[in-house]
């Protein structure tokens, strides 16, 4: 929340302004560590409105994270206490929801919690590789190497899914303004031009039949069909969050063309630059795998990195489980594992397989658009193409006829 301030600098001069933070000792402390003398600290009362809601509603951004991880790192390297660090990041922070969060979590550290066990209490806002990677700085004395191996990993993820999300609106605003265009075409514009047949009394080729039978319906139930696809469409997002959907969808993207290697390609590289930055962390090679395995996204890489940490547990070699699904693991991954677990260098020798990975999705979505450009230009040809010989072939032969 807000607070009004009036403090007096080592000259004596007053200084009047507001403040963000979470309680009016944080004030005091923020205002202290600036040098300035608290003479008073009150709460500004606002109206309710609008912006309240949306701050209710406002997401915590992976950016805010990587902000505050990258900050709290820096922080603690100077040498201020956990406590000191979270009260500082508490007012710096802009997302107000995300703030807040941050003030519950200075105040349980102060109260004597370690920072893994409070973070692990906000599981929708701090996934297990924060937890974890900052437990283990905590007993091994590097908090602040392991929240900088942390911050670097969220930020090299941010940039691998931006990639891909980039690459990806092209394709979707493209076909959605076809399905628009299409639904509008066969509603609204097309009922018009196959009136015309209607009124002469001739024998029509079948194509033109059934694009005139299509094009009766949707002119009249068009509001229906319309209710019927956002019906589909919510059904759709509702059943790919169930078990049953996740595990079809994954398993459907892993064989479609050219989609299956990049969706191969992103999770490898998730995995591989995860587990290195976890094993470089300090951290056993069990607990890295069953972490790395809620990073990626592919349900069946999880329960296959999930197999491979119950296998390492009674003595198998890394490499073991992931060797039984090749299209789920290339060569080059299992091969440099094994080579790192014969060095001694798995973690090192992963993040070069991690920058091998990154360099190749970062490649294939730059060439994305110029594969996916042909395949929507041959499906809007086939589209204008079918409509041209089921309406405008008959349009043609019907006036050479009179």
């Amino acid at each position: 929340m807000d607070f009004l301030y009036t403090a007096r600098d080592k000259a004596g001069k007053i200084e009047q302004d507001s403040l963000t933070a979470y309680s009016e000792k944080a004030v005091a402390d923020a205002l202290r560590s600036r040098g300035l003398v608290p003479v008073s600290i009150k709460p500004i009362k606002k109206s309710f409105d609008f912006s309240q809601i949306r701050q209710i509603f406002s997401p915590i951004k992976l950016l805010d994270k990587i902000t505050f991880i990258k900050n709290l790192s820096v922080m603690i390297k100077a040498g201020l206490p956990v406590s000191k660090c979270l009260k500082i990041l508490t007012i710096q922070t802009p997302n107000p929801k995300f703030a807040k969060i941050v003030g519950e979590i200075a105040r349980s550290v102060e109260g004597g919690q370690s920072l893994g066990d409070t973070l692990a209490k906000y599981p929708h806002v701090f996934a297990p590789i924060f937890v974890n990677m900052v437990r283990v700085g905590e007993l091994s004395g590097n908090l602040d190497q392991n929240l900088n191996y942390l911050s670097e990993q969220l930020k090299r993820d941010y940039d691998l899914v931006s990639k891909a999300r980039s690459a990806m609106t092209y394709p979707i605003v493209v076909m959605v303004a076809l399905a628009i265009v299409g639904f509008l075409m066969f509603t609204f514009v097309l009922p018009k031009l196959t009136a015309t047949f209607k009124e002469f009394n001739t024998q029509l080729p079948l194509m033109t039949r059934i694009v005139i039978g299509v094009v009766d319906v949707f002119a009249k139930y068009g509001i229906f069909i319309l209710l019927f696809i956002v019906f589909l469409a919510a059904a759709f997002v509702y059943w790919r969050k169930t078990e049953s959907g996740r595990n079809i969808i994954h398993k459907i993207v892993l064989y479609l063309p050219v989609f299956s290697q990049i969706v191969i390609k992103i999770n490898l590289a998730r995995f591989v630059r995860v587990f290195s930055s976890l094993l470089k962390s300090g951290m056993s090679i069990v607990e890295a795998l069953e972490v790395s395995s809620h990073v990626v996204g592919n349900v069946y890489y999880q329960r296959t990195i999930a197999d491979a940490a119950s296998k390492v547990k009674i003595g198998s070699p890394v490499a073991s489980a992931f060797k039984k699904q090749p299209r789920l693991f290339t060569n080059m991954v299992i091969q440099m594992m094994e080579v790192g677990e014969e060095s001694g260098t798995t973690d090192q020798v992963l993040e070069e397989v991690a920058n091998f990975y990154e360099s190749e999705v970062d490649q294939t979505m730059k060439n994305l658009s110029s594969i996916i450009e042909p395949l929507i230009m041959m499906v809007i040809g086939a589209i204008v193409g079918l409509l041209a010989v089921a309406l405008v072939g008959p349009i043609y032969n019907i006036t050479q006829s009179m």
